[in-house]
């Protein structure tokens, strides 16, 4: 039997091509949110802030071809693969229309993996977030991250700290996730230190209950995915949505608190 033969008879037993199904209004703006409404592949912007049609500049790409031509199928058939069918949500990604056209009709097995890698991060990205919906906070951290707003420069030159646990915490190619938190310990935490000695008791608090959430929550996430980075900015995400703050590096800096006081993240065992 000739090879485009048997590549057709394989195509045609497929269980994981279906049948093309179109994504809705609300699936589109689901995978446009998954991309934070900027291409995977090139950065380009993918949707105006004006939802017209004319400032559509997306198209819902499959990652693994929905219909392959014989020569696609030779080449990718074998590649891993996401979800349980082509049309499944795992399988299709927002992309700009200058980058489907290169997936569609002259991506090689190295492209397929690299979108299929961009995928699987966005897919974790998602998880963590969801992870911490349900994740409740000790009210009085709000108050905290509040301070830390405020806090002077004069006071700042008060504060030195060395943060001798996190070079344990982070491998050698995590460097720079490494000197940013080590940065916000080395200037911050004393203050977060003293401010949370001054909340205990008020209404009932303990830092004991809040370090716990604060861990319990690290710990879904791990279970998710083990980049650290991702893990971090998802947890000021986090602390930033429940105390409604708009201070990204206060809310960094809170965290990076925990990371020292040993909640996020462990030691790394030789």
């Amino acid at each position: 039997m000739a090879k485009n033969e048997v590549i057709a008879k394989a195509i045609a037993a497929d269980p994981y091509l279906k049948a093309r199904k179109a994504p809705t209004d609300t699936e589109q703006q689901l995978y446009l949110k998954e991309a934070s409404f900027v291409c995977p592949l090139c950065g380009k912007i993918l949707q105006h802030r004006r939802k017209r049609k004319a400032n559509k500049l997306y198209e819902i790409a499959h990652i693994f071809p929905n219909s392959p031509t014989e020569e696609q199928y030779d080449h990718l058939g074998s590649l891993p693969r996401l979800g349980d069918d082509s049309e499944c949500f795992e399988n299709k990604i927002a992309l700009c229309k200058d980058c489907h056209d290169q997936q569609d009709y002259h991506t090689t097995p190295a492209d397929y993996l690299n979108l299929l890698e961009k995928k699987e991060h966005l897919l974790k990205l998602t998880n963590l977030h969801e992870a911490t919906l349900t994740m409740g906070l000790e009210l009085e951290i709000s108050d905290v991250v509040k301070k830390v707003c405020s806090l002077r420069e004069d006071e700042m030159a008060r504060l030195n700290y060395t943060p001798v646990k996190l070079t344990k915490k982070f491998s050698a190619d995590e460097f720079l996730l490494k000197t940013r938190i080590g940065m916000y310990v080395t200037s911050y935490y004393p203050y977060i230190r003293d401010c949370f000695k001054e909340v205990e008791g008020v209404n009932g608090f303990r830092l004991t209950a809040l370090s716990l959430q604060i861990n319990s929550c690290f710990t879904k996430m791990e279970g998710i995915s083990d980049n650290k980075a991702d893990i971090f900015d998802k947890l000021v995400e986090w602390v930033m949505a429940k105390t409604l703050s708009t201070s990204r590096d206060a809310c960094e800096a809170v965290i990076s608190f925990f990371v020292q006081n040993c909640e996020v993240f462990h030691e790394i065992t030789e």
